[in-house]
C-alpha cells in the first residue's frame, strides 16, 4: 500500500493510460528503481518517480514525476505514445508558473488532478535515481588503426 501526497507545483510529469509501472519505466529507459514512499517519490529533484496506477478520467493512470521532464520534446513524447500503445500526456508546471493553474486544470480534465492525490492505494512508489553522463570529453579518443600496412601503402610519397 502506498499513501499518496498531493503535488502539481514546480514539477514535471507524463500521464500514462493503462500501462503498469513496468511498462512505463521500461518505455522510459529507466532501471534500477526502488520502493519508495510517495511524498519521496514526487518530490525527488534529481530522480524520476512512478506512482502506482491511479483511477482518473476515462482509465488508470500511471505518473511519472520528474523535474526533469521539463521541456519534454513533442518527438520523445509521440514515440513514448506509440511505444507504449495508449494515450501518454504531458503536464509541466516548472516551464511556465504564470500558466500553473491552467496547467493543473488541464490535468484534472484529461487524467487525473495531482492537487487531490490522497489517501491508501495499492501498490508502490518506485524511485529511479536519474543518470547524470556529464559533458562529453574534450579530446577525443583516437583508436589505433587495424590497418597500419594499408595506410602506409595509400599514402607514400
Amino acid at each position: 500500500m502506498t499513501h499518496l501526497e498531493s503535488f502539481g507545483q514546480a514539477t514535471a510529469w507524463i500521464a500514462v493510460l493503462d500501462r503498469s509501472q513496468a511498462e512505463v519505466a521500461e518505455a522510459l529507459g529507466l532501471t534500477g528503481g526502488r520502493n519508495v514512499a510517495a511524498a519521496e517519490a514526487v518530490r525527488a529533484s534529481s530522480a524520476t518517480g512512478l506512482l502506482p496506477p491511479l483511477a482518473g478520467a476515462g482509465g488508470r493512470w500511471t505518473l511519472a514525476v520528474s523535474a526533469g521532464l521539463t521541456g519534454i520534446s513533442t518527438r520523445r513524447l509521440t514515440t513514448l505514445t506509440a511505444l507504449l500503445d495508449t494515450q501518454v500526456l504531458f503536464y509541466d508546471t516548472v516551464g511556465d508558473p504564470a500558466a500553473r493553474d491552467d496547467v493543473l486544470a488541464r490535468a484534472a480534465a484529461e487524467s487525473l488532478d495531482p492537487r487531490t492525490l490522497s489517501g491508501e492505494v495499492p501498490g508502490h512508489a518506485v524511485l529511479f535515481d536519474d543518470v547524470d553522463e556529464g559533458p562529453p570529453p574534450a579530446d577525443l579518443v583516437k583508436t589505433p588503426s587495424r590497418t597500419p600496412w594499408l595506410w602506409t601503402r595509400l599514402f607514400r610519397r
